[in-house]
């Protein structure tokens, strides 16, 4: 698919799920240090007042997320890697960008839960049961139990978060409970090639792109039409593409999509499955030859679809959120609103830093579901379409 590898990495759609999905598990980030100021107030929003204790339980298991997210791609150290710069032109990192998200994450739980009773929502006994039980396994948990020790918390602090995060749940499906489910089959259409690039350029060793001389490109040509003819006359195309040590020979896109361009695209619309497409086809990235796998390939097509329902759902929702916080978030600035020298305390990286492996193994009660009726929002909301800002300014230092 034509998509970057941050894109395919995105988390839900709502950053509340982020929130939730965050308790499933802490990772084996390390020790940020003790703290005996977990009981300060750090910020307040909405009239609600948040203790340094829950901003560091929060970051410390987004810190785990990020940790499995990102490490295999940037490597053990990507928390000092730099995210440009601020509104007032100081150097960011990936540790300050994921700290101030922590907050954002933890504002949008307290605006959801506000709106709870407005909307005639709480939470029953099963649901506060459920949360007791996840809080009680997270307290006794090795790392959970360490997380809480560093900035003062307890099992009732944590019940608390997971509460806290079972009801904005609970309001979010509400709030997207209007989405539109219809997406036409036309709209969700992802189809399959198999396909074999014989590119007209080249790329030097500082990774600029250079166009071959028409020279070169008549032998590309050339080499192309032979392979063409193996194609129609019966050999597979995985075949020809290891005659030619080409590696990647499938293509699955949405409409708009294909690596080959529209002109291409138009061609597959009136062939059958299993169709060679007639002749070398000249595209933006060289010339191609290519088999038609599934026009409608309905796997593909059903993920597609849902993603389409993700992203509306994320739209209504964002929408609507933003219409609750518009005078809140008039005053609202985060270096001040925030108080910097506790918030100082909590440090993401270390020196030792690596993939949080052992994530999945926090608390078994935690990862069965984070809060009371999460999994299925989280299920609704989530997109692989819809790339976390994270995801986006993360690609962008990459490059």
């Amino acid at each position: 698919m034509k998509k970057n590898i941050m894109t395919r990495l995105a988390a839900a759609a709502c950053s509340v799920i982020l929130a939730a999905g965050m308790l499933a598990g802490c990772g084996n980030s390390k020790s940020t240090g003790l703290t005996t100021d977990g009981d300060k107030t750090l910020f307040s929003y909405n009239g609600v007042d948040v203790p340094l204790k829950e901003a560091w339980i929060y970051a410390r298991m987004s810190a785990a997320q990020y940790e499995q997210t990102y490490s295999s791609y940037f490597g053990e150290n990507f928390w000092t890697m730099s995210m440009g710069q601020d509104e007032d032109g100081n150097p960011t990192t990936f540790e300050d960008y994921a700290k101030e998200q922590t907050i954002t994450q933890i504002k949008q739980i307290i605006v959801l839960d506000s709106k709870a009773e407005e909307l005639g929502l709480s939470l029953d006994d099963t649901d506060k049961e459920n949360c007791a039980k996840y809080a009680e396994a997270f307290a006794k948990d090795e790392t959970g139990k360490g997380i809480l020790k560093e900035c003062g918390a307890g099992q009732e602090d944590m019940q608390k978060i997971y509460e806290d995060n079972a009801l904005a749940s609970k309001v979010q499906e509400d709030m997207i409970k209007d989405t539109d489910t219809n997406v036409s089959d036309d709209e969700a259409r992802e189809t399959s090639i198999a396909r074999v690039v014989f590119a007209t350029t080249t790329t030097g060793e500082d990774g600029q792109t250079t166009d071959m001389s028409e020279d070169e490109k008549a032998k590309v040509l050339k080499t192309a039409k032979a392979a063409y003819e193996k194609l129609a006359g019966g050999t597979a195309i995985e075949d020809i593409a290891e005659e030619q040590e080409y590696t990647n020979t499938t293509e699955t896109f949405a409409a708009g999509e294909s690596e080959e361009g529209e002109a291409f695209e138009k061609k597959l619309a009136g062939m059958k499955d299993g169709d060679i497409v007639d002749g070398v086809q000249e595209c933006d990235n060289g010339y191609v030859i290519a088999q038609l796998t599934a026009y409608t390939d309905q796997d593909a097509t059903e993920q597609h679809r849902q993603s389409i329902i993700a992203q509306r759902q994320q739209e209504l929702f964002q929408e609507t959120y933003d219409k609750w916080t518009e005078d809140l978030e008039k005053d609202w600035d985060y270096k001040t609103a925030v108080d910097q020298e506790l918030w100082a305390q909590v440090v993401l990286h270390s020196e030792e830093s690596t993939a949080t492996e052992s994530a999945a193994e926090t608390t078994e009660a935690a990862q069965e579901g984070t809060t009371a009726g999460a999994e299925e929002t989280s299920t609704a909301a989530a997109s692989d379409e819809t790339a976390t800002t994270a995801d986006q300014e993360a690609d962008t230092a990459a490059q």
